[in-house]
């Protein structure tokens, strides 16, 4: 069953890289595919986009982990889980830094925990995932249809769940020292084990590929429009909030990190550049403005 499992969350990870390569030229950026293992036992496969024609940098991680004692990073919400016989922890993980602001960034997770018998078979299980945007130019069609298709998704898993992941995200992914959201939202879910394993590994595929299907939409209204150095200096500024999230707030980071992940994957998620400035000019303030008016709106259908 777990190689299954396994080879279930490699074919996302493959029908993401198609898509995202296809938007590349091979001779023009970098293109890395790593497959790793590490000590404690498991390992993944790693492919990161760096310096593109469309992404400054972009990674889809694939990654199946064990060990002997969950990290607390794992156990949201109090979840209490008895280890005896050690953990399965696998998954895929998605983020996208576009070059042109007019395309947002995206990211999107799905993964499952296992716990371990005697056999090393996964006895017990939960499962989490979703996905969220951040736009820096907005475009109000992109964030009503992103959730209206996140809507239909989870509609046809359960018709609770989309109005609870959804708020689940707004509260997730904000930046408290800012007061601001990170994006405009989408879906958040942890700790569900509300079905059958292959049944929540059918979830989390709907879920991915809801993300993909979404997601290009956006890329190909979007990845034509031209921006000005200015239009790339306000998404570099604003790519520091991203940054601020992921090290200091971000949960699957905090789990890399906890696992002893293999850190040039679990940064992979970071983009390839970005600014903070002290001082910001009126028309950055200006422009910063009507972004967190977007951002900070409840877009939830």
């Amino acid at each position: 069953m777990i190689k299954n499992i396994e080879e279930s969350f490699l074919n996302i990870q493959s029908n993401i890289i198609d898509i995202f390569s296809s938007l590349e030229d091979e001779n023009k950026a970098e293109i890395s595919l790593d497959k790793w293992s590490r000590d404690e036992g498991g390992g993944g496969r790693t492919y990161v986009i760096e310096n593109g024609i469309f992404f400054d940098n972009c990674a889809v991680n694939f990654s199946s982990i064990q060990g002997e004692q969950l990290p607390q990073t794992a156990l949201a919400n109090d979840l209490k889980k008895e280890v005896k016989h050690g953990y399965k922890a696998m998954g895929v993980s998605v983020i996208s830094h576009p070059k042109n602001p007019n395309v947002p960034t995206s990211h999107m997770n799905v993964r499952l925990f296992g716990i371990l018998d005697k056999n090393k078979d996964i006895c017990d299980w939960w499962i989490g995932g979703g996905y969220d945007l951040t736009p820096y130019i907005a475009h109000t069609k992109d964030i009503m249809a992103w959730h209206a298709e996140a809507k239909v998704c989870l509609d046809s898993i359960n018709n609770d769940y989309y109005s609870i992941f959804s708020e689940n995200c707004n509260n997730y992914f904000k930046i408290p020292h800012r007061n601001e959201r990170r994006g405009v939202g989408g879906i958040f879910f942890d700790n569900i084990a509300d079905f059958s394993l292959e049944d929540s590994i059918k979830m989390l595929e709907s879920v991915a590929y809801s993300y993909l299907n979404s997601y290009k939409k956006i890329i190909e209204r979007r990845k034509n429009i031209d921006f000005n150095d200015l239009d790339k200096d306000f998404q570099l500024l604003r790519r520091g909030r991203y940054v601020e999230f992921n090290l200091v707030y971000d949960r699957g980071t905090l789990f890399g990190l906890q696992s002893k992940g293999r850190i040039e994957s679990i940064l992979a998620s970071l983009p390839s550049n970005a600014k903070w400035s002290y001082k910001k000019s009126d028309i950055y303030k200006k422009m910063e403005k009507n972004l967190l008016d977007v951002i900070n709106k409840d877009w939830n259908v």
